[in-house]
């Protein structure tokens, strides 16, 4: 037992089994049946000249870097040009070495926190098992989301240590891969970190930050909804259904209650001290690389695109949040697993440890989440994926949680990964069946359920019913329901030291 122990509790443990796992799966694993699809099309017409490109416009011009980095691999092997299905190779090996990458800054990252071992296996369980590492960069690999998951987690590393240069060298790097990630960087640069103290805020200042999450949710609904009438746009995306409407508003509104306890830390609103901790050059620094950023975009004159603008970027997570009841939940369930049921069963935990890491850490991260806390394309949220999972083990880490805890979290992110079920275990690839919503039916659906726009009626029920499943078996595996003074109480079963 102790050895196996000592094997499992060895940093390299995972970061090796998934480089086993991800050799093995681009020899003989399965790939989207027409190589790539979607975005995938527009990133390998980005490789070789990007500016004769017919996709590079506004949009994909902030998404360039991972083509780069292809075409310089490429040149520097050979003067050969690969093209088309001979690229998937080289976008799946690319999102290994990410992935792994990933795991050994977050190695780092624990230790700052002092994560325990036992807390660290938890910690490489909930980044690594589920469908968004274990699936979707190989099944359908050209995409930008590896590296900006690489490029977030060393954003969060270099901020914790301070690094400044680090920092704005991470940012501009995500300015051409992951925009909202960018925008993070920026918030990073300009507020340093600071560790405060947690202090309870006074019931006006609850009310406060409360109302005003509330506020900015019921008038991005009463907008989209009630004065523009929008419906959503994307094609093969099922439609909102209105006779659900009430509950599907009731359901948006109620995350960005919990997403407000980020904020419920008294020295976070000590304005004087605020001011008194801002570091100027810094903020010079954010204003400069924005220009820089802007700059560039200028010089390289990408086309204008009225498909992705800003505005409709902002609008589509509360629109598609809207098209059934807790669709975001689900949809969060299906691709990132049991990190969304753990997060939500100690949210109020993981919020205080964010709220004491000062304006920087809490700005950077309060904007992902009340932009983006309720999209149903989870994908847009990898970039926060390896922090929130930190943090996760950083609120865990004084609870003794006995092993088969963590037996059953494995077993249970092995389920949700969907690692067991085949995509493509049909005759050749039918043309697209539409159901009555719009929406693909079987067998598209095996993919295209865990993309949240694009899961349909019948897939909604079933993981649905299926994601309810499995946060009621964590739920009983961390707290219990007994009798205090006559009255039910939920207790936890295994309470902070």
């Amino acid at each position: 037992m102790d050895k196996f122990k000592a094997i499992i509790f060895n940093k390299w443990f995972f970061p090796v089994l998934f480089i086993y796992y991800g050799i093995n799966y681009v020899v003989s694993g399965e790939v989207y049946p027409k190589m790539v699809s979607a975005d995938g099309r527009v990133f390998v017409t980005l490789i070789w000249d990007f500016r004769q490109s017919q996709y590079f416009d506004m949009y994909y011009v902030y998404r360039i870097l991972p083509s780069l980095i292809i075409k310089s691999i490429f040149s520097f092997i050979s003067d050969v040009r690969p093209v088309g299905e001979q690229l998937i190779p080289a976008f799946q090996i690319l999102n290994i070495f990410c992935i792994v990458a990933t795991c050994y800054v977050l190695d780092k990252i624990m230790s700052f926190f002092k994560i325990i071992p036992q807390k660290r296996v938890l910690a490489y369980i909930l980044l690594l098992i589920n469908f968004a590492l274990l699936k979707y960069p190989f099944y359908l690999p050209v995409m930008t989301d590896n590296v900006a998951l690489l490029l977030s987690t060393m954003l969060l590393y270099f901020y914790l240590k301070n690094n400044t240069w680090a920092i704005i060298a991470c940012t501009l790097a995500l300015a051409f891969t992951w925009p909202m990630g960018y925008y993070q960087g920026l918030i990073l640069i300009a507020l340093p970190v600071h560790i405060l103290p947690y202090t309870v805020p006074n019931k006006l200042q609850k009310r406060l930050i409360y109302g005003g999450a509330l506020l900015l949710i019921s008038f991005l609904v009463l907008l989209i909804i009630f004065i523009e009438k929008q419906e959503i746009w994307m094609e093969f995306a099922a439609r909102i259904d209105r006779k659900y409407l009430p509950l599907s508003i009731i359901s948006i509104i109620i995350p960005y209650y919990f997403f407000a306890k980020i904020f419920l830390n008294k020295s976070l609103l000590d304005i004087p001290l605020f001011f008194k901790k801002l570091d100027y050059k810094r903020i010079a620094y954010a204003v400069l690389l924005f220009i820089l950023v802007y700059t560039i975009v200028h010089l390289l004159d990408p086309k204008p695109t009225a498909m992705y603008s800003t505005a409709q970027t902002l609008r589509d997570p509360t629109l598609f949040g809207l098209r059934r009841p807790f669709v975001y939940l689900i949809s969060d369930i299906s691709y990132f697993g049991v990190v969304v049921c753990i997060l939500i069963l100690f949210w109020n935990s993981v919020a205080k440890i964010i709220s004491q890491l000062g304006w920087g850490l809490v700005g950077a991260i309060g904007l992902n989440i009340l932009l983006f806390g309720i999209t149903p394309q989870t994908r847009h949220l990898i970039n926060l994926l390896p922090w929130l999972v930190v943090f996760i083990v950083a609120a865990l880490n004084k609870r003794d949680i006995p092993n088969y805890v963590y037996f059953a979290i494995a077993a249970l992110a092995f389920f949700t990964s969907k690692i067991w079920l085949e995509l493509n275990n049909y005759e050749d690839y039918p043309p697209m069946q539409l159901d009555k919503n719009g929406s693909m039916g079987l067998p598209h659906q095996k993919f295209w359920m865990n993309l949240g726009p694009w899961m349909s009626d019948q897939m909604y029920v079933i993981q649905g019913t299926f994601c309810l499943l499995v946060m009621g078996i964590l739920f009983f595996l961390f707290y219990k329901i007994t009798t205090v003074n006559n009255k039910l109480m939920v207790v936890q079963r295994f309470p902070a030291k």
